[in-house]
């Protein structure tokens, strides 16, 4: 029997998250699935860890791919080229998936007649596993909320392989921790982001999480970087119209908060801040807004 899911995990020194993500894959309902765990040069032990699993369970089809360190965006590309199914799915190395993932997925796909793209809602737990929150509910599609920020997790987002090869992540090393929101903005303007109520996976912030753990330098050039991308694609800029002052404000806004956070950096969180009002006025009555002036006054 040919395989239907390909879940791809791209992983970097994750030893302490990667047995439990894939133990909840393990774990699945659906069953006709492969597995491909690729290494981006860790420097831990997640390549025994992988393997003992693999050992562990002969009878699954799991695969342990290693590469030069080269970010998430190319390991991700190197699961896609070297997966066989009908459908991938990007997972992060910290997240889990419930019983019922792939089951829901292939319902979805079953009734929607093989969709190119589409999404799973999913629940935010902390690193003590405790649930504070779910995604968001869209009636149809996520198409039009897209440009206003990054709100499908890789977990939940599921792409035919013909889309997915022809739509493949941005390498770009700068563009860390965004390619995601990225790779979900070009397709957006050419399909359908059909979006599935159903929980199936959860989100786990922990302080290690990539983007939580970053510096003010590396923060700005990757939204420079991203902005710059999409500003200058005019087939997103075409499609969002007058919307785009919005996702600049957007942008803007999340590099304020994320300086502010640091603590350090109060004066610079001040001027993006600044910068997202004059991109959008209508922001200063964002919940963001309000996150972002607590910590710099």
């Amino acid at each position: 029997m040919s395989v239907f899911f390909s879940i791809v995990i791209p992983t970097f020194n994750r030893a302490n998250f990667i047995e439990n993500t894939i133990e909840s894959i393990l774990q699945q309902e659906y069953d006709n699935y492969e597995l491909l765990v690729v290494d981006d040069g860790s420097t831990d032990n997640t390549k025994e860890i992988v393997n003992t699993i693999i050992e562990k369970n002969p009878e699954k089809k799991i695969r342990y791919i290693l590469q030069k360190n080269s970010e998430r965006g190319a390991a991700r590309n190197n699961g896609l080229k070297a997966s066989t199914g009908d459908y991938l799915i990007y997972m992060d190395s910290d997240d889990t998936l419930y019983k019922n993932h792939l089951s829901v997925a292939n319902e979805f796909i079953r009734d929607h007649r093989s969709p190119e793209v589409f999404h799973l809602r999913y629940d935010l737990k902390d690193q003590e596993l405790k649930k504070y929150g779910e995604g968001p509910i869209y009636k149809t599609t996520a198409n039009k909320d897209l440009i206003f920020g990054n709100f499908l997790s890789c977990n939940g987002v599921v792409i035919r392989k013909d889309i997915a090869l022809e739509n493949q992540f941005e390498e770009n090393r700068a563009m860390a921790t965004v390619e995601d929101w990225h790779l979900w903005l070009r397709l957006a303007v050419k399909y359908p982001i059909h979006y599935c109520n159903i929980i199936t996976s959860s989100i786990i912030n922990h302080e290690k999480r990539s983007v939580v753990v970053t510096n003010k330098d590396k923060l700005t050039l990757t939204f420079e970087t991203f902005m710059e991308s999409i500003l200058s694609n005019n087939s997103i800029v075409s499609y969002y119209k007058n919307q785009i002052s919005k996702f600049k404000s957007s942008c803007f806004s999340y590099v304020s908060l994320h300086l502010a956070l640091i603590g350090t950096e109060k004066k610079l969180a001040r001027r993006y801040l600044l910068k997202s009002i004059a991109a959008s006025p209508s922001s200063i009555f964002t919940k963001r807004f309000f996150a972002i002036l607590k910590r710099i006054i």
